[in-house]
C-alpha cells in the first residue's frame, strides 16, 4: 500500500518535484523517523522494481542530476538483473548421502513446519526456495542471519532478503546484507539511509565496503542530527 501511494505521487508531480521528494526521503531517512523510514523503504521497494517505468526513473534521475540531488540519484541509480547460479535447479541432496530432490521437492518442504528441514534448506542456492523460506512463519530472525551471511549466498538471494517485509525493517538483517560482498553497490547505498548515526560509525570503518557506499556513509554522517 506505501508503495502504491509512492507511485501515485511521484507520478502526480513534475519530474523535478518528485526527485526533490525521493530525495528528501532519502536524505532524512531514519533520522527522520518512523514516517520517513517507512517511506524510504516504500521508496527503496519501488525503485527496485520496474513499476515506476523506465521513462519516468530517467527523468526524475536527469532532474536530479541537474537539481545536484545526490541521495535521489542513488536512490534511482540502475541495478543489474540478479539471477541464481544455472545450476541452482539441480537435483540436490538435503542431508550427505540422501537421495537428491528436484527443485519442486524442495519448494514443497520450503513450506514445512519442521525445523530440521527448514534449517538445511537454508543453504539451498535457488531463488524459488528462498522466497518460500522466508515467507515460512516458522523462520526466525536467527535463520535469515544465516540466509544473509552465508559466503556463497548470491545477489539474487540478498535481493529476496531486502524484498521480504517482514525482514527487510529489521536492523541486523539489513547490516548483515549491506555488508554481503555479493550484494550490488548500488542496493548496498539505498540501504544507507535507513541506518541510525552508530550503524553509519561502525559501517564508515568497515574497509570491506565499496567505496561508493563508504562515501555514502560519510556523506549522511555530515548532515546534521
Amino acid at each position: 500500500m506505501r508503495v502504491a501511494a509512492l507511485h501515485e505521487q511521484l507520478c502526480a508531480r513534475t519530474p523535478k518535484q518528485a526527485a526533490w521528494l525521493l530525495d528528501a526521503l532519502a536524505t532524512a531517512g531514519r533520522g527522520g523517523g518512523v514516517a520517513f523510514e517507512l517511506g524510504l523503504l516504500a521508496a527503496i521497494e519501488l525503485a527496485s522494481s520496474s513499476r515506476l517505468g523506465e521513462d519516468r526513473r530517467q527523468a526524475i534521475a536527469a532532474a536530479a542530476d541537474e537539481l545536484g540531488l545526490a541521495a535521489c540519484r542513488e536512490l534511482l541509480a540502475p541495478r543489474r538483473p540478479t539471477t541464481a547460479g544455472e545450476d541452482s535447479a539441480a537435483p540436490r541432496a538435503l542431508t550427505p548421502g540422501s537421495r537428491p530432490l528436484t527443485l519442486g521437492e524442495r519448494k514443497s518442504l520450503a513450506r514445512s513446519w519442521r525445523r530440521d528441514v527448514l534449517e538445511r534448506l537454508l543453504s539451498d542456492p535457488h531463488v524459488d526456495v528462498v522466497e518460500l523460506l522466508l515467507r515460512n512463519p516458522r523462520l526466525t530472525e536467527t535463520d535469515v542471519l544465516r540466509l544473509a551471511t552465508a559466503p556463497r549466498a548470491s545477489a539474487a538471494v540478498l535481493e529476496l532478503v531486502l524484498a521480504a517485509r517482514r525482514w527487510n525493517c529489521r536492523p541486523r538483517v539489513r547490516r548483515a546484507v549491506l555488508r554481503h560482498s555479493h550484494l550490488p553497490e548500488a542496493t548496498a547505498i539505498r540501504l544507507v539511509g535507513l541506518l541510525n548515526r552508530t550503524e553509519l560509525r561502525e559501517l564508515e570503518a568497515d574497509a570491506r565496503l565499496p567505496e561508493g557506499v563508504r562515501m555514502a556513509i560519510r556523506r549522511r554522517r555530515q548532515q546534521p542530527s
